[in-house]
């Protein structure tokens, strides 16, 4: 018994002891959520000190690509999940990153992630790189929405942005905008940095800048493209011109939504804008080919395809084409450029269902041609096309608020000059507000009624590649096929320049890198059966993408892949080709010898009847 009681007694003095030795207990443990408050009050601060490189500055000059990403890692890492910056993915030739955020009020990893109740919104900022207020206006954005300010818009959307879509020509500083853009003086270029035109590639995709924007189309699938830039052309009072997609190819119903209803809410009477004491017009220069002359009236730009937006319209999507006035001082022109596209998001989140439904009707329009054939009416290939006048918001002239004239019928407008001889200011006329024509939609001068399929020979891996890359849905024939002569068409030339060739006694110029291969002809019915080698490439137009698919197969349309030099390696009469039974003995002019006989064979088949092919694709 006494040694079970000197073992309890040890027992008690160990536990004494124990207790003694243990660290006292804090008065008051600290809640789970302290940690998180202390990090949110620190971000807050950080996020409150941080300035853009203009900020800083007071707006003496524009934001180096390296500091966009410092600035914007900077955002993305205090913006408690709102943001995800992504500088890896994407680069240009000279490896420059070429950044994008993904925003929302929680950022999605990725397109899959994105809930089925918002709406995607596709900003494109420095395309041209001397344009530079998108890019500005974009980064403060970014950090606004870190500090929490956009919650309530971004519960509706998901916005990719891309701040600085030409990194290398963002980087290209000089006088590059002077005549037409005072502050700052030094930007970057128009062009990217091999010398070419991003915002005329959209068709051929040669530069990595134009590749970036194309891949972000199809994975996030935006149901509106934004492209921000600044003018360099007339003077007005307006802060802004905009414009949507013009392809005379567009859906046309799609087309009128966008123009008349997405832009006038998005920029004119009782938008954003507008409550900031700025107005909009739709984008212009006085006169044919900017002769400046007022009485030639209000004119938009070209509907080619190789423009962002008019690209972005062919895909059956919203587009919208930001361009502020370029003669307003440099923070005037960042602000019109954040109201705009602020602007344009608060109509998204708000008419995204009425949108979508716009989107989807136009789809199912592309699509069910499966079903109901081609319809010569509505389904056309405008090859080219001519700008005419048109009525804009019930009226047939358009209100244009610029300035007096002068003997020459052009705007006046006197440039002032600083001590280095740039200029600085302009003086102007008296205020004059033009009810003028507006020239601003196009009606197609060569039409081809597009096929239900085009059939590409399989060695034209260029092209082949190049729709790919667009999205465009293609299969290959699995065996070969026979198809009658009446049921299939191939185009037979009547006349083919490529080269530098002379005409009417001038050489041909090179535009964006290439001398454009051009041929006029028709496409005929074939005189008997031909064989259609397995492996063909097959291109359905009843598909979201049919109306830009029959564009580019269609031979003698301005921006299709004839005429951007995809098949000059593949005019010959291959053995093993179906084109091999279609010679043409053509006149061309190419290089520096004019009129001289060619055999051209197109490697291009037009089926007008989805019938024709439906067993052999089953």
């Amino acid at each position: 018994m006494k040694k079970i009681l000197a073992l309890v007694l040890v027992l008690i003095m160990a536990l004494g002891l124990a207790a003694c030795a243990a660290p006292a207990a804090p008065a008051e443990e600290p809640t789970p959520a302290a940690e998180p408050e202390t990090e949110k009050v620190d971000s807050q601060a950080i996020l409150a000190e941080l300035k853009t490189p203009a900020e800083e500055s007071n707006w003496e000059r524009t934001t180096s690509s390296q500091e966009v990403i410092d600035f914007l890692k900077v955002v993305a890492e205090h913006s408690a999940g709102r943001i995800i910056l992504d500088t890896t993915t994407f680069a240009t030739e000279a490896g420059t990153p070429i950044p994008y955020m993904i925003i929302s009020d929680v950022a999605p990893a990725s397109p899959a992630d994105v809930p089925e109740d918002k709406g995607v919104v596709y900003v494109n900022c420095n395309i041209h790189s001397g344009e530079v207020e998108g890019k500005e206006s974009m980064m403060i954005f970014a950090r606004e929405v870190a500090q929490g300010k956009h919650d309530d818009l971004l519960k509706d959307l998901v916005v990719i942005i891309v701040p600085n879509s030409n990194p290398d020509g963002n980087d290209n500083l000089d006088k590059n905008r002077i005549t037409t853009q005072f502050t700052p003086k030094l930007v970057g270029t128009r062009a990217e940095g091999n010398g070419l035109n991003v915002n005329r590639d959209m068709t051929k995709l040669e530069t990595a800048c134009g590749r970036t924007i194309v891949k972000l189309m199809n994975d996030w699938n935006p149901i509106l493209f934004i492209d921000a830039h600044a003018t360099d052309g007339s003077y007005m009072r307006h802060a802004v011109t905009y414009n949507w997609g013009l392809n005379a190819g567009t859906d046309a119903e799609l087309l009128a939504y966008n123009r008349d209803v997405f832009c006038s809410r998005a920029l004119r009477e009782g938008s954003y804008l507008a409550s900031k004491g700025k107005v909009a017009v739709p984008y212009g220069n006085w006169g044919y080919y900017y002769s400046d002359i007022v009485a030639e009236g209000w004119r938009t730009f070209e509907d080619y395809a190789r423009y962002t937006t008019n690209y972005a319209g062919l895909r059956n999507r919203l587009a919208l084409l930001l361009e502020v006035y370029s003669y307003d001082d440099f923070p005037v022109r960042v602000d019109t450029q954040y109201e705009c596209i602020y602007g344009a998001l608060q109509v998204v989140a708000k008419d995204k269902d009425e949108i979508k439904a716009m989107i989807a009707a136009a789809d199912a329009r592309s699509e069910a041609r499966a079903t109901e054939g081609i319809n010569p009416e509505k389904d056309f290939v405008a090859l080219n096309s001519e700008m005419t006048t048109m009525p804009f918001e019930g009226k047939d002239t358009l209100t244009v608020l610029s300035y007096e004239t002068g003997e020459d019928g052009t705007v006046i407008g006197e440039r002032l000059y600083d001590d280095e001889g740039d200029p600085y200011a302009i003086e102007y006329g008296a205020p004059v507000d033009y009810e003028t024509e507006y020239w601003g939609t196009f009606v197609p001068t060569d039409v081809e009624t597009m096929g239900a399929y085009y059939l590409i020979d399989q060695d034209c891996t260029e092209f082949i590649e190049l729709m790919k890359f667009h999205g465009v849905e293609m299969t290959q024939l699995p065996n070969d096929v026979t198809v009658a002569g009446a049921d299939h068409l191939h185009f037979a030339i009547k006349s083919y320049t490529s080269g530098g060739a002379v005409i009417d006694g001038r050489e041909r110029k090179e535009y964006e890198g290439h001398f454009q291969t051009l041929v006029t002809g028709e496409w005929k019915k074939g005189d008997g059966d031909i064989v259609i080698p397995a492996g063909t490439y097959v291109i359905s137009t009843a598909q979201r993408l049919g109306s830009f698919a029959a564009l580019m197969c269609e031979p003698a349309a301005v921006d299709g892949g004839v005429a951007w030099n995809f098949f000059d390696n593949y005019l010959d009469a291959k053995e093993g080709t179906f084109r091999a039974n279609y010679s043409n003995d053509v006149t061309a002019a190419a290089g520096s010898e004019n009129e001289h006989k060619e055999q051209v064979s197109i490697p291009i088949l037009k089926i007008p009847a989805f019938e024709t092919l439906a067993e052999a694709l089953a």
